[in-house]
């Protein structure tokens, strides 16, 4: 009675939708870019500059590290609201993040019955990481809604051999392989196997005829974009989006060059990923693997399925901290199922789903959006403009970047070709010998050029280029209450004279 009358209250299916798109999209852009963000920033950038929606390039290399469909969907949106900005940029995760609630739902439904769904449902909106990572502009969130799509397409039809139902399957595992690559496909495939061989379906599926030419068109689809890549070609790009993809999904795999994490990380990073549901996934976790024999079908999955996965990323070579963000939903119906069970944690959980909603309204809706009020990268490049403006139009300006953000040329929006100027050695550690030759700009000195770095040069600059207006980010709240100042603020010197 009383898990009816919660699921009457606070579970109603509308009620999660509408709380999804809420949370996810309100406040969406107030944020400024952040750290990986920049990529997609400037890479759709270039896509406008160049005319070229085939052959990604960032910061002046061959950038085709990622397949092409999350930048066409950033493009696409750019298009319709007529401006590249950090809303355009997000808005895809929101989408997904949307999307992985409804399909998660939609799982715990085919499990089990509408409780599970629901419940499950609240959860996963209301783990922090999910929101964070639904609000990033990145491949991640995307991938996640692609797997959970494709699963829950599986749970609803896999009573249906026919080639309609692989068909729509193989066009969602072809489409989320665009996302992030074949980890997506993967991912898929170790959370199907579990449930054909419990269900003793092995043979109704996997030796169907139908299913490998259902999945032809899928397959056809994800081939596309790097196809078209190689015929239409570019005469000075050299990569090759299939090569990458051997590249960044098999030689990462078994031969990792980048990201060693120890291997002991995602026993870190997965309770952490589930705050602040981690407690009851660990009362979950241990009291299904105690009762292992006595569980139903359904709950024996998500524990081979978790089990699965989680061994599938921690022999992976090359690991990250949210790479885990794919268990992530499995781990909440672990949760949600073994809750439905206990009167108490249900209870308790129902009360706390509602305070962390609540809470992650504030800190996302207003605290964050608050926070970068003031301050920062895009304030800076609003009084840039004006500055710059009085002394001459905007338009008559060149940049020179000098060991700047890299978000700064999108807050500018400056041409691809505006060079971003690195540097040598510790940043600390820098004299107005070893800037100039490094930035040769700073020998030049051209009189239309606007120098933009970061404060900690400062102390270095300021009496070599004396003759400058030099403008400087207004504090944000966190340097006006400690009074210091952040050395990698932006700042930036405008000539004066023009003879």
């Amino acid at each position: 009675m009383k898990a009816n009358h919660l699921t009457n209250k606070l579970f109603g299916f509308p009620y999660l939708l509408a709380a999804a798109f809420f949370l996810l999209f309100s406040m969406l852009g107030s944020r400024e870019l952040w750290t990986q963000e920049h990529r997609w920033a400037d890479v759709v950038s270039y896509m406008f500059y160049a005319h070229d929606f085939l052959h990604p390039m960032l910061n002046g290399n061959e950038y085709y590290d990622k397949p092409l469909l999350s930048y066409w969907m950033v493009a696409g949106l750019a298009v319709l609201t007529h401006h590249l900005t950090a809303w355009t940029i997000r808005l895809p995760s929101a989408i997904a993040g949307l999307i992985s609630v409804y399909s998660l739902y939609k799982i715990g439904v085919c499990l089990k019955d509408q409780k599970l769904g629901l419940f499950a449902g609240w959860l996963f909106l209301t783990t922090f990481y999910f929101i964070f990572w639904s609000r990033v502009g990145s491949t991640d969130i995307l991938n996640v809604a692609g797997i959970l799509l494709s699963l829950a397409w599986y749970f609803s039809k896999k009573e249906q051999a026919s080639f309609f139902v692989y068909f729509i399957f193989g066009l969602i595992v072809g489409v989320s392989a665009l996302f992030k690559g074949l980890v997506a496909p993967a991912v898929i495939l170790l959370a199907i196997l579990p449930d054909l061989f419990l269900q003793k379906t092995v043979k109704t599926h996997l030796l169907n005829w139908r299913l490998y030419l259902g999945l032809l068109p899928g397959l056809f689809i994800y081939l596309l974009p790097f196809f078209a890549s190689d015929i239409f070609g570019n005469p000075v790009y050299h990569s090759h989006g299939l090569d990458l993809v051997y590249r960044e999904n098999i030689t990462r795999y078994f031969h990792p060059f980048d990201h060693e994490e120890p291997r002991y990380i995602y026993f870190i990073y997965l309770p952490l990923f589930l705050l602040p549901w981690t407690p009851f996934f660990l009362a979950a976790l241990f009291s299904r693997i105690y009762l292992k024999n006595t569980l139903s079908l359904p709950t024996k999955w998500l524990l081979w399925t978790l089990g699965l996965l989680f061994l599938f990323f921690t022999c992976c070579g090359s690991r990250r901290g949210y790479y885990v963000l794919p268990l992530i939903p499995f781990a909440i119906l672990l949760i949600a199922d073994w809750c439905l069970e206990k009167e108490k944690p249900r209870y308790f959980l129902s009360k706390m789903i509602l305070m962390v909603y609540i809470i992650c309204i504030l800190f996302f809706g207003v605290l964050q959006p608050g926070y970068y009020a003031k301050g920062g990268v895009r304030t800076f490049s609003i009084v840039l403009k004006k500055q710059a403006d009085k002394i001459k139009p905007w338009s008559f300006w060149q940049f020179s970047l000098l060991d700047a953000e890299t978000k700064m040329s999108f807050y500018l929006a400056l041409p691809p070709d505006v060079k971003n100027y690195g540097i040598v050695g510790l940043r600390e550690a820098q004299t107005l010998a070893s800037l100039q030759k490094k930035w040769p700009s700073l020998l030049l000195l051209p009189k239309n050029t606007i120098f933009i770095t970061r404060r900690l040069y400062e102390p270095i600059l300021n009496d070599f280029l004396k003759n400058y207006t030099l403008v400087e980010a207004e504090p944000t709240y966190i340097e006006w209450i400690t009074h210091k100042k952040n050395p990698d603020a932006p700042i930036a010197y405008i000539p004066n004279k023009f003879d």
